[in-house]
């Protein structure tokens, strides 16, 4: 059922419109907004306000949105909650993340099962043995859709972190800073954690306090702590991956 925006609570998304379809999809950055929706049908923007520009439109038939959740668990947590609002039941993130396991090279896709919480934003609503999992059809989905495609993907576990420079504190010239983060992070390679992000922890814990579904897709722009050659990354392959699993939960 869709809800009125005037029966909502404060808008950072600032719609133009009362009510969205079910599926959104959630890339981090904006412009990855304009990406996701040139593969659309009758694409219009409906929103932009801070990191947060929302647009609507259609692929093949069905009724899809786009909303850019900006960086971390905090921006996230806002585009969950308003976009629940306004009528969105199908969450699947199309991010950037960094590789931590031997096997996650550039380029490669991630679809995430769960995530190991560093959320600082999830972690205000629910302890810590609250697990943050995908659902499982919208897992499901993505696995397809990447073999249909025939793309290089792994399935598995991620970390989510709030915290960009804490992972990796050597980027950060002429201090030394402590990290808590840093020493854990082989341990986490160890139990078999395939990549880092920012995002998809406090995504996930969400949808399950708020009954809907979510799943994840993420490109590896990078290896913290493997050396591959330098590859050109595009979002192309997760983003085609999402929308055909998008499809077909939809027509499910």
């Amino acid at each position: 059922m869709m809800m009125d925006k005037r029966h909502c609570g404060k808008s950072h998304l600032q719609l133009k419109v009362n009510s969205l379809p079910e599926t959104v999809l959630l890339p981090g950055d904006p412009a990855r907004v304009l990406e996701i929706a040139s593969y659309w049908d009758n694409a219009k923007e409906i929103g932009e306000n801070r990191e947060f520009k929302t647009m609507v439109g259609r692929y093949k038939g069905m009724e899809i949105a786009a909303c850019s959740t900006g960086i971390g668990g905090a921006s996230t947590e806002i585009a969950v909650a308003e976009l629940f609002q306004l009528g969105a039941r199908r969450l699947i993130r199309v991010g950037t993340a960094g590789g931590i396991s031997p096997k996650v090279k550039p380029g490669d896709l991630v679809v995430l099962s769960g995530c190991v919480r560093y959320s600082g934003a999830a972690n205000a609503y629910i302890p810590l043995n609250y697990p943050a999992i995908a659902n499982y059809k919208t897992v499901m989905a993505l696995i397809g859709a990447c073999q249909e495609l025939d793309c290089c993907y792994h399935e598995g576990l991620g970390l989510s972190l709030d915290s960009f420079y804490a992972s990796k504190t050597h980027l950060i010239q002429g201090k030394s800073l402590p990290s808590r983060i840093e020493p854990l992070l082989n341990e986490w390679v160890k139990a078999g954690v395939l990549q880092l992000d920012m995002e998809t922890a406090t995504l996930f814990i969400l949808a399950s306090l708020l009954g809907i579904e979510a799943g994840a897709i993420c490109t590896a722009g990078s290896n913290l702590f493997f050396d591959y050659p330098t590859t050109t990354i595009s979002n192309g392959a997760a983003i085609s991956a999402a929308l055909l699993a998008a499809l077909k939960l939809a027509s499910a």
